[in-house]
């Protein structure tokens, strides 16, 4: 199935959606790239019970909510990234600043070309600090970073 290296990037949604994420400790918009690093914004803060029931549930229940290109974006004959093609539901992805075009690379550092990878990625957010998914737009290197909480 063509959705499922992209899994993982999907429980950024529902760990980001108006329902899981706390109001913002920290509001900032993406910060110029630094030394050849990428853009990045900490603008929320995840809700540590909520990311775990994303987790719990599953990667399936996330699959209707996006689309990807057919083929993975390649460079120099190696898997890049996948481009999104389509986000559904506005009130899902409120939150995350991901649109049609962008094209993610990583999701917690972990590659997401093989479903297995995807998983890894998922479940490393059951005990991680952070949530990031790196991804490029307009050839820009970009990452969302979501701290995650255990108090909430």
């Amino acid at each position: 199935m063509r959705l499922l290296p992209l899994m993982a990037l999907l429980a950024v949604a529902a760990c980001g959606s108006p329902a899981a994420v706390s109001a913002p400790t920290k509001v900032a918009p993406a910060a110029p790239a630094h030394e050849g690093g990428p853009a990045v914004a900490l603008d929320h803060v995840l809700a540590r019970s909520r990311v775990h029931a994303a987790v719990l549930d599953g990667l399936g229940v996330f699959l209707q909510h996006v689309d990807v290109d057919d083929h993975p974006v390649m460079a120099g004959g190696r898997f890049h990234g996948f481009r999104i093609a389509a986000l559904r539901d506005a009130d899902f992805w409120a939150g995350v600043d991901l649109k049609p075009g962008d094209v993610v690379t990583a999701v917690n550092g972990f590659p997401i070309e093989r479903p297995e990878q995807a998983q890894t990625a998922l479940e490393s957010l059951d005990v991680s600090s952070e949530l990031r998914v790196a991804y490029e737009r307009d050839g820009q290197a970009r990452e969302l970073v979501y701290a995650i909480d255990d108090a909430r």
